[in-house]
């Protein structure tokens, strides 16, 4: 629903009129509401649902009449509530009737997943379900995409009326999600940094042993990581456009990393696949769990992956909401869900300065977990485990990141390329390799 409010109504005049009313139909608030994209003084919010609850205004008698005139409603939006209805198509006829002219229709419904009764629950939907509401109705579909990420990959479709005026072509503006750093520092414990070897001492060590074909970044702020490619490179992210010095061999690209992957698909982003990749994105759990669900579907079994900001010093620094100016985020929590969730990656946490590293490696394009389950997932690390545990903030699962340790994995990985790798024997060499090097140095 945000990126649908990005594309067709952030900027244009349903936000500068004076008045502009947003009918939520289902919309109850059962697991959060669509109330808040829409906060601008200007939006005159109904939520309507066939019983009273949380964020209900309008109490409907019945899930086929909308007791609102014709051409009345500027939005109209309707999320998880279609699987619901028995008669799903007389619904949405009255959503066409109450649009004005000028108005927008947001649907998005389920087009997998699980049974979840409310209480009944009849469909899942595909592309073509949308376009037989748009012909059945007489309106147009302008608009559809359908999410990869599991259980219910959602399908969202934005319709218009037939006899709406023509809508100018508008590009998402590059938005940075990372929130300002206080205007006042936290004390010295909650800004205290750990590790004895910088992060950009580790990449530079990756960058010289692996001697990496491709790379990409994620996240690019500054110069350090790309500006160390002698090959090709890609930087994505909201400030990428504007980083100056970089070599020829590199190319940028501003935009936040959930827009330049949106609809995306198998498309390929690079000429092959990048060898080393630094993840240095959004730093909310959903972001980095994205983030590496993305990287990982460009990978080769002897791709790299160094996670930045993985290990917090304070939980302050690890919290969801920013509060101090060394700031990990939720970044922590990617250690944990992997651990679970993907036990045959291969996790390496580093001892860096300022908020550690992860190294993931053993990686498989064609693994699909994370997909299916991406929302269980955000679900069961987004809730209730808002401090980072001991083992994280003492470090005590992190190795030290010396030039003998992280070359070591780097020449590995590079004699696994040059001998046409297969992901079980990195991940058996890799994962020996680890266990010796910890017997050497005990």
């Amino acid at each position: 629903m945000e990126r649908c409010y990005r594309r067709f109504v952030e900027g244009t005049e349903l936000e500068k009129q004076e008045h502009s009313l947003v009918l939520d139909l289902g919309g109850a608030d059962l697991n959060g509401s669509y109330r808040d994209l829409f906060r601008a003084l200007c939006f005159d919010y109904i939520g309507a649902d066939i019983a009273p609850g949380e964020g209900v205004s309008l109490v409907l008698g019945s899930p086929y009449e909308i007791p609102l005139d014709d051409a009345s409603v500027d939005i109209v939006l309707s999320g998880q509530m279609l699987e619901h209805c028995e008669f799903f198509w007389q619904s949405f006829a009255e959503m066409v009737r109450v649009l004005k002219p000028s108005g927008f229709i947001f649907l998005i419904a389920p087009s997998a997943g699980p049974e979840h009764r409310y209480p009944v629950d009849c469909y899942r939907f595909y592309p073509d379900a949308y376009r037989a509401l748009a012909k059945y109705t007489g309106c147009e579909l302008i608009d559809l995409w359908r999410d990869a990420r599991g259980p219910w990959e959602d399908l969202v479709g934005v319709f218009r009326r037939k006899d709406a005026p023509p809508l100018a072509a508008r590009a998402l503006a590059p938005r940075d999600a990372e929130p300002a750093p206080p205007a006042i520092p936290g004390s010295t414990e909650e800004e205290a940094s750990a590790g004895s070897i910088p992060v950009p001492e580790v990449l530079q060590e990756l960058h010289r042993t692996l001697k990496p074909h491709a790379c990409l970044e994620i996240g690019a702020r500054d110069a350090a990581f790309l500006s160390l490619a002698h090959c090709p490179a890609l930087g994505i992210g909201p400030h990428a456009g504007a980083l100056q010095g970089l070599p020829e061999n590199v190319r940028t690209v501003a935009a936040a990393s959930g827009d330049f992957f949106f609809g995306r698909g198998s498309e390929p982003v690079m000429d092959a696949a990048p060898d080393l990749i630094f993840l240095d994105g959004a730093r909310l759990f959903e972001c980095a769990l994205h983030d590496f669900m993305q990287v990982e579907r460009l990978s080769s079994p002897a791709s790299l992956v160094v996670v930045n900001h993985a290990l917090p010093n304070h939980p302050a620094q690890g919290a969801r909401a920013r509060s101090t100016q060394l700031w990990a985020g939720e970044v922590w929590k990617l250690y944990d869900a992997l651990r679970i969730q993907r036990p045959d990656l291969v996790l390496i946490p580093l001892d860096a300065n300022p908020t550690g590293l992860l190294l993931v490696g053993g990686l498989d394009r064609k693994n699909d977990l994370l997909w299916k389950g991406f929302n269980w997932v955000v679900d069961e690390y987004g809730r209730g485990r808002d401090v980072p545990p001991p083992e994280i903030l003492s470090r005590g699962i992190a190795r030290a990141p010396s030039p003998e340790f992280i070359g070591g994995i780097a020449r590995l990985l590079r004699k696994e390329r040059e001998q046409g790798a297969r992901v079980f024997r990195v991940r058996e060499k890799l994962r020996q390799f680890v266990k010796e090097s910890a017997a050497a140095q005990a």
